[in-house]
């Protein structure tokens, strides 16, 4: 107790009031037995925890007028108001007339926090009309109210900012003046927040250097979310995922090659960009291969071109050219496939300097790390050349590798994707 009574010593009547107030709706009772009017309803159950409290001490006996004494101690809690008791028979009913002299309009101030671009654009957005939103509900109180209401006003502002600005906290300071109230709202990410965003691009038509430059330059463009919550990203997500299209397909690599683009994003502490970006009509690849157990294969580079018409089902047209390291020796292939079901193509090609065809069937992958196939038949050589293996990552895959027409048939090939 002394050191209740050192501390009070050193706050004001109205600090006092709120301390009370704050330890009545701690340890009140739940009980219903009173009502109260004149209140805005987001302040009723707050106050009526109080009164009930209050009420429970008053000690019930006929020489003590209850009605009054409550009504007497609720004026003082309760600053702003003028408050009348009356009798009932299930409890007594509380009635708080406002002050009309404190009845001042508040200026609410939405202060935004340090934020660029495009997630600035958002949170302007979000917030716009909230400052007029908030202070019409500020309004409904008598300024001295403002003294012992505030942790209820909190939780009401609280509604509102998390139902506009998910994921952000925010604090309120409260000024006031004889003839103004100034509330200055300033906002913070919560526990939860993106600490980097990684784009990934994946292709079936375009090369491995385009896709890095892709990859390369989303991430500055992306750096607006660095320290957002991550449910206000969630919420914009759509903005995010249009933002991204919209900026890769304004980069002359994907306007040149007229690809289209799909993005997914996936809002987390490190939040996911995946974009499909793939052209219509052409196709570009070129490698660089080397074998392992194959005596007579030697390194080689190969560039692939291949050309779609807008037809019902998918198609290519394609020329190949291999180049070997060792003998500077070119193959040429030309030839034509389809697509049967999800990234698996059967086709035809002819091969120089042989002059032969080749049956060709392909499982090509989009996405890396996933298992490949090749088989290539030709009945006239009686050829057979297969590999089946894996894309570790963007440039780098590897195969068991099969071919009937040299001494050593199996040996391992690896290639680097350019």
């Amino acid at each position: 107790m002394r050191r209740v009574k050192t501390r009070t010593k050193r706050i004001s009547v109205s600090a006092k009031c709120s301390s009370i107030v704050v330890f009545l709706l701690v340890y009140a009772s739940c009980s219903h037995a009173l009502t109260v009017s004149g209140l805005p309803s987001w302040l009723e159950g707050a106050v009526i925890r109080s009164l009930n409290a209050v009420w429970s001490e008053i000690p019930n006996t006929p020489d003590i007028d209850r009605e009054g004494t409550l009504a007497v101690v609720a004026s003082r809690l309760f600053a702003g108001y003028e408050v009348h008791v009356k009798a009932e028979r299930e409890g007594p009913a509380i009635f708080f007339v406002p002050h009309k002299d404190e009845l001042i309009h508040a200026d609410v101030k939405i202060l935004s926090p340090d934020l660029r671009g495009i997630s600035l654009k958002w949170f302007d957005d979000d917030t716009a009309g909230m400052s007029e939103e908030i202070a019409g509900i500020v309004d409904e109180l008598p300024q001295s109210a403002l003294t012992w209401a505030d942790e209820a006003l909190r939780e009401r502002l609280k509604k509102i900012i998390d139902l506009r600005l998910p994921g952000w906290n925010f604090t309120q300071q409260i000024y006031i003046s004889p003839n103004s109230t100034l509330i200055n709202l300033s906002f913070r990410p919560g526990d939860s927040m993106i600490l980097a965003v990684k784009p990934e691009i994946y292709s079936r038509t375009l090369p491995v250097m385009f896709r890095s430059y892709l990859e390369s330059i989303l991430i500055p463009a992306l750096s607006p979310l660095i320290g957002v919550p991550v449910k206000w990203a969630e919420r914009h997500k759509g903005e995010i995922e249009t933002f991204a299209q919209d900026f890769l397909e304004d980069r002359h690599t994907v306007e040149n090659m007229k690809a289209y683009v799909n993005i997914k994003f996936s809002p987390g502490k490190v939040s996911g960009l995946q974009a499909n970006v793939d052209s219509e009509n052409f196709f570009f690849q070129v490698w660089v291969s080397a074998y392992a157990g194959l005596n007579e294969r030697y390194p080689e580079a190969g560039a692939f071109f291949g050309y779609s018409p807008n037809w019902s089902f998918h198609t290519e047209f394609y020329a190949e050219l291999l180049f070997s390291l060792e003998d500077f020796g070119v193959t040429n292939r030309i030839g034509g496939r389809f697509e049967l079901f999800n990234n698996f193509w059967a086709g035809i090609e002819n091969q120089w300097p042989e002059n032969k065809y080749f049956f060709r069937f392909q499982y090509i992958p989009v996405r890396i790390r996933r298992p490949y196939a090749l088989w290539r038949y030709s009945p006239e050589l009686e050829a057979h050349e297969a590999a089946l293996g894996y894309v570790l990552d963007e440039h780098i895959s590897i195969e068991i590798y099969y071919d009937n027409t040299g001494d050593n048939k199996i040996g391992v090939r690896g290639t680097w994707h350019f």
